[in-house]
């Protein structure tokens, strides 16, 4: 057992000796007068101390071994390697799910020493239930560890997937995970108000610690979608695929919790469907953590991680929590005691719980389409649903939702007459009226369209105003007009983005200009970079002004595939979106190239038109390696040849390529080189095959020249989709800070 196992060892048996304890000082009902006349600390925050220094210094340890390539360790071989930069080399802890469930435990063990010196010292149970989930993690990072030893040691590990080598994946998933973190403490507090029969309690300090939560998740999903954008290739910041929801959920769930507890805090009621939301929102977030790490999704998402043999443990502690959580609050239910709603008249607090069902019943059909893999595979075949079934019917929500976040500020908490509300209304309406005037002129023609214009613009332009009387009471109170105004602008980016997007894919030769949407493109060549990604060097240029694109596409041997890294221009009323799709011959200085042919999809490369035709897979008749080749049809001048370039894996897992020699051309001399094509990869599931072709330079510069495939696209109003969900997390991180100054601490 080296030292990382034995520090996750301490950290599991501390964790179980703080939860016990915690809770019977929780059942002997410790008072503050109680604690105070100890000369020490209780063994519960001993236990506590050693289990978040142990938790803390294992990390410590993770981040030292990645640092100086410890390759001994099979977590830092497989996601490190000595090329590998100083920051990508930091953000390897993150990278598999044995360094997640480590950097989780960290965020909730750091989370809880505030949390244990901020809150009321009956607030043991809570402790307990916290100390009860860091075991259950540390539980896990036994089952899989990071410190597991490797047979023998390599000399360089295999490098991270060159898609996380990015500054925004060094940031995304501890935010996230921060996010998932906090959600613990909501749900704490509710289990302990429930045990002690106090069920105001956890009101004071779960309002603060729910903001929090609803703050730091929200802004890790952001971040992963603009990671999506930027890098992806795909085009878009949020695919609706079910890895991605299932941390947008319990993040809808947080936002209607936020809205229940405004009508707690001012009305006092909604207790029962706060606890509840509480309770569900940290459920879900365990949910999440199954569908991302049991390999449930494997074929459904390209999110989705392998399966460790952890979901028999991933199963268990979502039935306790469950138990424990949803239990309670059964045995509790009768006993909790709020005044109604009032649903007799138009105001505040039933525009408020409008709000809160319609987050809900957002979050509960997104619920339903990601699980939707699971769900029929109980009666079936397993299938999923598409993006369309999500856009369907969050549709309807997102207009009611900007009609609500028109509406709500100028409502009273009290009844009022419909003549005082239709007043203040007045000046919305008509610039809302306006809006749709210009968003027809525009180009939005159909009426849902319209209606979807219209209460956005509905929802941005009361809060403006409702910002701009505000701001007289000073900062502090603006942090729900700015996060509603987020979520105006952010639904006016999708309506633009989403309906006048605009793509055609060029074929670009060098230094030959092509012009489209207004701007004219030239391919200048590739930028190959020494242990960096190779550049497509694309000027671009609308008569006035003119800029470098460089997008990136590359063969990734970790992927074993072709990756495509777009470049992107951002302006203020829209991005243009260059993506590169394939480099289809060399220039006469490069004699390598590299393809990827899907079967049956024909493609010229370098005057020949290569066709995958199928895998031919057999014993290696000189080893007990296996032989794979891929049959490949090329034609040249009209006369059809069949080649196949071979791959043998060994029993070690080595690779030997056997490569194919292509045929030349007429006006090729006999002392020319012939070209070569080595079969590189292979992906068997999608019939793909990813060929190196060789000595292309001095048999082919005469007949061919460099070409570049690119998709371009124009996305409007992008801006305004980014511009919205900063605002809506600034808002959210104000509310936050408000909150923290109104309560003296979390």
């Amino acid at each position: 057992m080296n030292f990382g196992q034995l520090l996750i060892w301490l950290a599991f048996f501390s964790a179980l000796g703080a939860a016990y304890f915690f809770y019977q000082e929780g059942k002997h009902s410790l008072n503050e007068r109680h604690r105070q006349k100890k000369s020490n600390k209780p063994l519960s925050a001993k236990l506590y101390l050693a289990m978040t220094g142990a938790v803390v210094v294992a990390s410590l340890n993770l981040f030292y071994l990645l640092l100086t390539h410890q390759f001994q360790y099979s977590y830092v071989a497989k996601y490190s390697s000595l090329s590998q930069p100083a920051l990508y080399l930091i953000s390897a802890f993150w990278a598999g799910q044995e360094g997640t469930f480590l950097l989780w435990a960290v965020f909730v063990c750091v989370m809880a020493w505030v949390f244990l010196k901020t809150s009321k010292p009956t607030e043991s149970y809570a402790m307990s239930a916290v100390s009860w989930f860091v075991a259950f993690l540390s539980l896990l990072l036994i089952v899989k560890s990071p410190f597991a030893m490797t047979v023998s040691t390599p000399a360089d590990g295999s490098g991270m997937n060159p898609l996380l080598q990015d500054p925004w994946m060094a940031v995304h998933p501890p935010i996230l995970f921060l996010g998932y973190a906090a959600t613990i403490f909501p749900f704490a507090l509710v289990v302990s108000a429930l045990a002690r029969r106090n069920y105001e309690s956890w009101f004071t300090s779960g309002f603060a610690w729910t903001l929090f939560s609803a703050l730091t998740l929200g802004a890790g999903i952001i971040i992963g979608g603009f990671w999506a954008y930027e890098v992806l290739g795909w085009g878009g910041f949020w695919g609706w695929d079910p890895v991605e929801n299932s941390s947008l959920v319990p993040w809808l769930i947080l936002l209607a919790l936020v809205h229940g507890l405004l009508i707690q805090k001012t009305k006092g009621s909604l207790v029962r469907i706060n606890m509840f939301l509480a309770i569900i929102s940290f459920i879900l977030v365990l949910y999440a953590t199954f569908l991302t790490r049991s390999g449930v999704l494997a074929d459904f998402s390209v999110h989705s991680f392998v399966d460790l043999g952890i979901n028999n443990y991933l199963i268990a502690v979502m039935i306790v929590t469950i138990t424990l959580g949803l239990g309670l609050f059964a045995l509790r239910f009768r006993d909790l005691r709020a005044p109604k709603i009032d649903l007799s008249s138009l105001n505040r607090e039933s525009a408020l719980l409008l709000s809160l069902f319609v987050l809900g019943t957002s979050a509960l059909f997104t619920f339903v389409g990601m699980s939707s893999p699971i769900l029929t595979g109980f009666i079936g075949k397993a299938s999923q649903v598409d993006a369309s079934f999500y856009n369907k019917v969050n549709l309807p929500i997102a207009i009611a939702l900007g009609l609500l976040l028109g509406i709500t500020p100028f409502l009273g908490w009290t009844e009022e007459t419909k003549f005082g509300i239709l007043k203040r209304l007045s000046m919305p309406v008509g610039l809302t009226m306006l809006s749709c005037v210009i968003a027809y002129t525009a180009g939005v023609r159909s009426a849902t369209g319209i209606v979807f214009v219209g209460s956005a613009a509905f929802g941005l332009i009361s809060n403006v105003i409702t910002a701009i009387r505000r701001y007289r009471s000073g900062w502090m109170s603006l942090g729900g007009p700015i996060a509603h105004i987020g979520v105006a602008l952010l639904l006016i980016g999708i309506i633009g983005s989403g309906s006048f997007d605009e793509t055609k894919t060029l074929a670009l030769k060098t230094g030959e200009p092509q012009s489209v949407y207004g701007y004219q493109f030239t391919f200048k060549g590739v930028t190959e970079q020494q242990s960096t990604k190779p550049l497509m060097n694309i000027e671009v240029t609308d008569g006035k002004n003119r800029f470098q694109a460089a997008p990136k596409l590359y063969f990734s041997q970790y992927n074993q595939s072709m990756m495509r890294e777009p470049d992107i221009k951002i302006l203020p009323l829209k991005d243009i979106y260059i993506s590169p799709l394939e480099l289809r011959s060399t220039s006469a200085g490069n004699s390598h190239l590299t393809v990827e042919l899907t079967r049956g999809e024909p493609k010229q490369i370098g005057g020949y038109t290569m066709e995958f035709v199928r895998f031919e897979t057999g014993q290696h008749a000189q080893s007990s390696g296996m032989e794979v080749g891929a049959v490949l049809n090329v034609n040249i001048y009209g006369n059809d040849r069949e080649i196949i370039p071979r791959m043998i894996l060994d029993e070690h897992g080595e690779r030997l390529f056997i490569p194919a020699n292509l045929p030349l051309f007429q006006n090729s001399t006999k002392d020319v080189m012939k070209p070569q094509v080595t079969l590189a990869a292979m992906n068997v599931e999608e019939k793909k095959v990813v060929l190196a072709l060789d000595g292309f330079d001095e048999h082919t510069k005469a007949s061919t020249d460099q070409e570049l495939l690119v998709e371009i696209s124009v996305k409007p109003l992008m801006m305004v989709v980014w511009t919205g969900v900063i605002m809506m997390i600034a808002g959210t991180a104000v509310a936050f800070k408000r909150r923290i100054a109104q309560n003296g601490s979390v």
